[in-house]
């Protein structure tokens, strides 16, 4: 039998870190998405390590919102520091994602070691475990994708046009560019507890991807991409109590599964 939050929370997960892994692509910052996934793990070991120390009788559900303050302002940083790093002659954006990437990854490692014993395990950060997700992660994921239908429901239009044309809406580009950077930080923070540091670039790319190979119009891609993540999400949870197996990884399998048959789909229809 399948635990309710664990189900609640990769079918609103599912569903909101597609959305913005689908404007992500749109925007050809799938790469940067990656980068910051990696981001997000020092940040979420400062977090619990300011959590242990300022506040060392919380629950583990309350240390929680100090996982996800320490992730997020460490994405933030990052993603500030690596437009930084691009805007140098002879580097190039992606040379700069690697760059931050790196440091964060090494960074991460280091601040685990160097603070030991942390009240939660390392490898939950690099992972997840989404069959131990508590309340306040599934409110959070819950909370993202609120974010995500307001954003949508008001800028999806000038996302899209952004996207296509980075002239087009000149005057706005710093929002946008902002609005797209911050949903990207904020998918990457809240899937932590559920996939960890590493696989949520798989619920950003993959549903994306797979929209990629079968979507025509701005609309389509993103129902489409929707739809993969939350079956991704929900399959892949099912498949890992069933066969006793890693949620994460199955999700991550799943994801690039989806990939390889829209591929096949795309082929057989041409």
């Amino acid at each position: 039998m399948i635990p309710t939050l664990p189900l609640i929370e990769v079918i609103v997960l599912g569903a909101a870190t597609a959305a913005i892994g689908a404007l992500a692509a749109l925007h050809r910052k799938i790469f940067f998405a990656e980068a910051i996934t990696h981001a997000s793990f020092p940040g979420a070991v400062l977090g619990v390590v300011l959590s242990s120390a300022l506040a060392p009788g919380l629950s583990t559900q309350a240390r929680s919102l100090w996982l996800f303050t320490g992730s997020f302002v460490m994405c933030l940083a990052l993603s500030l520091a690596m437009r930084w790093i691009a805007q140098i002659p002879g580097i190039s954006p992606p040379a700069a994602a690697g760059v931050v990437l790196t440091f964060a990854f090494s960074s991460g490692y280091f601040l685990a070691k160097w603070f030991q014993p942390l009240p939660i395990r390392v490898d939950t950060f690099l992972t997840g475990s989404v069959l131990t997700v508590n309340k306040i992660d599934v409110l959070c994921a819950c909370s993202l994708l609120l974010l995500v239908v307001a954003v949508f429901g008001r800028w999806w239009w000038p996302l899209v046009f952004r996207a296509f044309d980075p002239g087009m809406l000149a005057h706005k580009s710093r929002l946008i560019d902002a609005t797209v950077l911050i949903l990207i930080c904020a998918a990457v923070t809240v899937a932590i507890p559920a996939v960890g540091a590493i696989v949520p670039i798989s619920l950003l790319a993959a549903p994306a991807g797979v929209a990629w190979a079968l979507a025509r119009t701005p609309g389509r891609f993103l129902f489409v991409s929707v739809t993969t993540g939350v079956v991704m999400g929900s399959g892949g949870l099912l498949l890992g109590v069933v066969a006793d197996l890693s949620t994460g990884g199955c999700i991550a399998l799943l994801g690039g599964l989806s990939y390889v048959l829209a591929l096949l789909l795309r082929n057989a229809r041409v």
